[in-house]
């Protein structure tokens, strides 16, 4: 029987993501090693140097741990940041755990209008953004308002998921006789570049987009990230961590769909052991500025 949180969401054209923030804290490792691999590689390219009257954004900040711990280290100095989720309890979450007087945690829909930030905080000198976009179906409105934030001389850093073999693995499961209800909403959540064919498509897909919101790309990039053997399990735990409907299904499913998640990439992963990485991501990293 669908959950009436399901129910209504299949009515709808998609629900608010949102994750268990206790959860995805604790299974963040592989998202924060790519978010810090790419600060380390991009983050010294930026035109100037922070100071202490800029003010940075983080969208998509998640349970705030990235942010406060990683992030804000390597702004300093800054005046600010305003660090934004969509997910009011992954804010709560933030606000309760990872507070620092130099962090403003705000609820906000990277894909809604952005007029309301703009004139509570003015407008920012970088916008950052890690593992978030990739749940924003619209790219060009989410990218629109991500220039509309920055300043005039403003740049951004951003890194998503263009294609991951956990959608995949989310389709599996959702032609599972006990889960095929909840096929339609799963593939609301998966984006549409994880179909596109290869590299050229993706890159081609994104500078139509920045261009399109009059951002100059200073990097457009594609970062594969396969998935070693010994990652099987924090993989594992990483899909679950994700997995922006597990909140929705009745609290008596859950445990029962993260069962079937886990068996289902084991096996996957089994029939997959040719000495290839059996999993993998390819990430959308991108620096640009106003055009």
């Amino acid at each position: 029987m669908l959950g009436p949180l399901i129910a209504e969401s299949l009515e709808e054209p998609r629900p608010e993501v949102t994750f268990l923030p206790e959860v995805y804290v604790k299974a963040n490792n592989l998202q924060r090693t790519l978010n810090i691999r790419t600060l380390e590689r991009l983050g010294t390219s930026f035109k100037s140097r922070p100071n202490a009257g800029q003010q940075f954004m983080d969208v998509g900040c998640g349970s705030g741990d990235f942010t406060r711990q990683q992030l804000l280290p390597r702004c300093q100095p800054c005046r600010r940041i305003v660090a934004t989720d969509i997910s009011e309890s992954m804010v709560r979450y933030a606000r309760e755990n990872f507070a620092h007087p130099q962090i403003e945690y705000e609820v906000h829909d990277i894909s809604k209008d952005v007029s309301g930030l703009v004139r509570k905080y003015g407008q920012f000198n970088r916008v950052y953004s890690f593992c978030a976009l990739h749940w924003v179906k619209d790219h060009v409105t989410a990218f629109r308002n991500i220039s509309n934030l920055m300043s005039s001389e403003g740049e951004c850093l951003l890194l998503f998921v263009a294609r991951w073999t956990g959608f995949e693995m989310w389709r599996r499961i959702a032609h599972m006789d006990r889960w095929k209800a909840y096929r339609e909403i799963c593939e609301k959540f998966i984006p549409d570049t994880h179909d596109l064919d290869d590299h050229p498509s993706l890159i081609s897909y994104m500078l139509n987009i920045l261009e399109t919101v009059n951002l100059k790309p200073h990097a457009c990039e594609i970062l594969t990230k396969p998935s070693l053997a010994e990652d099987l399990e924090e993989t594992i735990r990483m899909n679950i961590a994700v997995h922006p409907f597990l909140p929705l299904l009745p609290v008596e499913s859950r445990a029962r769909y993260k069962d079937d998640m886990a068996n289902v990439i084991r096996s996957y992963w089994k029939q997959n052991n040719d000495g290839d990485p059996p999993y993998y991501s390819d990430m959308f990293v991108v620096h640009a500025e106003k055009s």
